[in-house]
């Protein structure tokens, strides 16, 4: 079983943000796949189902993103899950809007969620998905920005990445993330 978790703050206030650009591709998936995301447990709210035939757990974490860690571990020892099963999507100031990159493990590269999932979990060997938010020349407040919504123009543009996440996980889910990294990560999404 695939664990597929969304970054995000919990709460209205945080809903449209840059931040929240993992729970919102969760709710994507959950809408065009029918799971279900109402059970709380682990400090997530978590839906099981299918994606094509293969099982997945989608997660938003509630701990809010910089103390991601905690949820995630608990769904992991609770699961006895592989981390090569556990698919991490978060937003990513450092790539630009409108492209999403695929990577297989490595650091957090300064995304306090991120962080905190390697920091808990002590080891970096799991999947991400991220979701480029660009900065716009907003290099002093980052945290202002990612915590701000999205642009109009942004917003209708985002609901295109959304759909490409949607088939970026399917890929993930069916084929593995080699096969995910090779059809996206030069993808620029119009």
């Amino acid at each position: 079983m695939k664990i597929i978790v969304g970054l995000g703050n919990p709460g209205i206030k945080f809903e449209k943000n840059r931040h929240n650009a993992g729970f919102m591709a969760i709710d994507r998936v959950a809408k065009e796949t029918g799971i279900n995301i109402k059970t709380k447990k682990f400090d997530s709210i978590v839906g099981r189902g299918l994606i094509e035939k293969d099982e997945v757990l989608l997660v938003k974490p509630q701990t809010f993103v910089n103390l991601s860690g905690q949820a995630v571990s608990k769904l992991i020892n609770f699961y006895k899950a592989d981390l090569e099963d556990l698919v991490v999507i978060h937003d990513d100031a450092d790539i630009e809007f409108g492209k999403i990159k695929v990577k297989k493990n490595g650091k957090s590269g300064g995304h306090n969620g991120i962080k905190s999932i390697i920091d808990t979990l002590g080891n970096e060997n799991f999947s991400r998905i991220r979701i480029g938010i660009g900065r716009n020349g907003h290099y002093e407040d980052l945290k202002n920005f990612v915590l701000n919504n999205f642009d109009r123009l942004e917003a209708n543009k985002f609901d295109k990445i959304l759909s490409k996440v949607l088939e970026t996980i399917i890929i993930i889910v069916r084929d593995g993330v080699d096969k995910a990294m090779n059809a996206f990560n030069s993808l620029v999404i119009a």
